[in-house]
This record gives C-alpha cells, sequence and structure tokens, in this order.
C-alpha cells in the first residue's frame, strides 16, 4: 500500500512539474500579447532612441578630445613662439 502511494505521490508531483501542451500553448499566447502590447513596443523604440544617443554621445566625445588636443599644440606652439621672440630680444 506504501508503495502505491509514493508511486501515485510521485506521478502527480510529476504530472504538475511539467506543464501541459495547453498550459505551454497559453503561455505562448500571453508572451505574443505581451510582444504587441504598446509597452512592449515602448520599451523597443526607448531602447532603439538609446542606443543612437550612446552613439552621438561618443562621437561628440571624440570630437572634444580632438579639440581639446588642437588646442594643446596651438598653446604649446605659442609658448615655443614667445619663447623664441623672447631670447631673439634679449
Amino acid at each position: 500500500m506504501g508503495l502505491r502511494i509514493a508511486l501515485l505521490l510521485a506521478l502527480t508531483l510529476s504530472a504538475c512539474s511539467h506543464p501541459s501542451e495547453r498550459e505551454r500553448e497559453a503561455q505562448r499566447e500571453r508572451e505574443e500579447r505581451d510582444r504587441n502590447s504598446a509597452a512592449f513596443k515602448a520599451g523597443e523604440a526607448a531602447h532603439e532612441l538609446a542606443k543612437h544617443a550612446e552613439k552621438a554621445a561618443e562621437a561628440a566625445e571624440r570630437k572634444l578630445q580632438d579639440g581639446a588636443h588642437k588646442a594643446a599644440e596651438g598653446w604649446k606652439q605659442k609658448e615655443k613662439e614667445d619663447r623664441e621672440k623672447a631670447r631673439e630680444g634679449h
């Protein structure tokens, strides 16, 4: 009798732990509805906007770094010219 109960319990638990075909289909339908929802679409759009914003920020950073590098080079060049003029003047 105890073996039968154990076997019945094992089968019951096994059946409960695996979703039925109907449950799997219902889950797929819920996921499909979610993908078609306005909130889901808004999330996708927000993700795309964030990617574009990140690329724009990276491009702006490169331009700023390039500008800073050119400014530093200009500063060094002017400093060198000033030193040369100072030597020539003395």
